[in-house]
């Protein structure tokens, strides 16, 4: 296991044993996810599955199986009557690889794994003790030692040395500053306004005197440092571009890499490009995402601005607008984009704290769950069955009303969805990243302009968006650790979902709306699709692939509380 030297030559000053046992329990997650993922997926070369207690057995053949213990995290390979204890992801990629006979690439997956397990064994060993920031909404941003919930590549970070994750990634809680650049105007699409911009300038830091043809634009580090002279050679060669020595604007990472948030906790966030693969994607910026971006942030304050119900229960964190170059050339548009995004630190209420649910499911420094936590301090006056229904609540309320009343598909995975606590109880929802957002052009108003992106989607596509992120990956995540914390059966805690979701529909209906129906109907199908995250990255095209389950909220509707 060769990997393993690498980790141990980046955290050389912990001792021996420690290292050993994060090593050992980053090749525990990366287990865990590789066969759910498998066996939810049915990812080739398995063919059947069978669950038992606290044992999966997933098969390639009659006389080829895998046999994983959910408890040990043990993995058996059967092999014609032969056994073989799995020691290590990369035994299992290679498994894999040579029983699927050349049909898929997991070459490129073992590429990715090998990555991951590095980067997660040295995330496990230098941060799961590490302070955390007193920033207000830097300090809900940092708990993200395991990453992705689900993806089993989730600290992979291609194309970045090893010191460069530890500098960048937020459960470092590392400051950095960024790097400025002089670009010519006219080469970049821009729809901030000049206010912006001065403040841009101002946070820079950069003082010499900026060429009145020229605007100053920030650049993360690693794409200053990697991406921009190799991409942009011949815009830097005609003096559209000039590189700048100056450094400046002290930032650090939100648990979403490359968006960065200045700790001044009132400059304006900065969504940029990062060359690197991370999970599964490329993290560069589409044309789209900017352009569509200050008429969504527009569409966003007209909707709260008339919505008192939904301005008491979330809050949507503005993007202002970007930069971008619209290219004929991919490469070229997508890696010298940026967004500005408000910088919700300033709405947080003194008495109140502000995590990312991504970092909610996460262990603190305590080694406890960072939402348990929160249930046990709301457990003098709140049960925790009254904790769950409360966060349902806000979240399904919130995506629900902006897409039936406004036609807005919410991107509500866990990474773009904080909430504001106060005594451990959920108060907030806090929506932000408006990039993979999914609204139906035929809900909105006129005046709504979009590009003909996937930001202006189909009725349908709205629907798949929201079921997706809400239901497939944020509730179910809810679910299993609530059922895991406290006792609960999932499907008694799927009904008080589904309990949820009719009362808001309901109330919905109630004020005369026209798709709500429709809308319900559409979330009470027999079965819903979840994206097969696993098999897409070993698929031999780039594209979204999806499996379907059955539809818990419809399961849920036979079960009594």
């Amino acid at each position: 296991m060769q990997w393993i030297n690498e980790v141990f030559a980046h955290t050389c000053r912990y001792e021996c044993s420690y290292v050993e046992s994060c090593i050992q329990e980053s090749i525990d997650i990366t287990f865990t996810k590789l066969v759910k993922c498998l066996f939810d997926e049915l990812t080739p070369p398995i063919h059947r599955v069978e669950q038992h207690p606290q044992m999966k057995r997933l098969y390639i053949s009659q006389e080829i199986f895998l046999e994983f213990e959910e408890d040990t995290k043990k993995l058996t390979l059967h092999h014609n009557g032969d056994t073989q204890v799995l020691q290590d992801p990369l035994e299992l990629i290679n498994w894999l690889s040579q029983l699927s006979k050349g049909n898929y690439d997991y070459d490129q997956l073992k590429v990715e794994i090998e990555n991951h397990l590095i980067n997660q064994a040295m995330s496990i060993t230098c941060c799961q003790n590490m302070p955390k920031s007193d920033h207000p909404l830097l300090q809900g941003e940092q708990y993200v030692i395991q990453g992705h919930n689900i993806h089993p590549c989730a600290k992979t970070k291609l194309g970045l040395s090893f010191q460069e994750v530890m500098q960048y990634s937020p459960e470092y809680n590392q400051a950095f500053k960024l790097n400025w650049i002089l670009v010519k105007r006219g080469l970049l699409f821009n729809n901030l306004s000049e206010t912006e911009m001065q403040t841009l300038v101002d946070f820079s830091g950069y003082l010499a005197e900026i060429p009145t043809n020229y605007d100053l634009i920030p650049v993360h580090p690693y794409q200053f440092e990697h991406v921009l002279e190799h991409v942009y050679a011949e815009e830097i060669a005609n003096n559209d571009i000039i590189l700048l020595k100056h450094r400046g604007g002290l930032v650090k990472s939100t648990s979403s890499f490359r968006t960065v948030c200045p700790i001044d906790g009132v400059t304006p966030i900065l969504k940029l490009p990062v060359n690197s693969q991370m999970t599964s994607t490329i993290r560069s910026i589409s044309n789209n995402s900017i352009i569509n971006s200050r008429n969504i942030g527009e569409y966003f304050k007209y909707i709260y601005n008339n919505d008192a119900r939904l301005a008491d229960i979330s809050f949507p964190v503005q993007e202002y607008g970007g930069m971008t170059y619209r290219h004929s050339q991919e490469d070229k548009q997508r890696n010298l984009s940026f967004i500005l995004r408000e910088n919700n630190a300033q709405y947080i209420p003194v008495n109140a704290s502000l995590y990312t649910a991504t970092c909610l499911f996460e262990r603190n420094e305590t080694g406890e769950k960072v939402y348990t936590t929160l249930v046990d301090m709301a457990q003098s006056l709140h049960q925790p069955l009254a904790w769950f229904k409360q966060y349902t609540r806000l979240l399904v309320e919130t995506a629900v009303t902006l897409m039936t009343k406004y036609g807005v598909g919410l991107e509500a995975h866990l990474q773009n969805m904080s909430f504001e606590f106060q005594h451990g109880m959920p108060t907030r929802l806090h929506v932000r990243d408006f990039g993979g957002l999914r609204i139906d052009g035929s809900r909105i108003p006129e005046w709504v302009e979009l590009t003909q992106a996937l930001t202006n989607a189909t009725t349908e596509g709205m629907y798949e968006k929201v079921q997706n992120t809400l239901i497939s990956n944020h509730l179910q995540t809810l679910v299993t650790h609530f059922s895991q914390d406290y006792g609960y059966a999932a499907s008694t805690l799927w009904q008080h979902i589904n309990a949820i979701f009719q009362r808001i529909f309901d109330d919905l209906e109630a004020q005369g709306l026209t798709h709500v129906e429709a809308d319900r109907s559409a979330f009470y199908t027999e079965t819903i699709n979840e994206k097969a995250l696993l098999t897409m990255r070993i698929a031999e095209e780039s594209q979204d692939i999806y499996v379907k389950r059955a539809n818990p909220l419809l399961v849920a509707r036979n079960v009594q509380v």
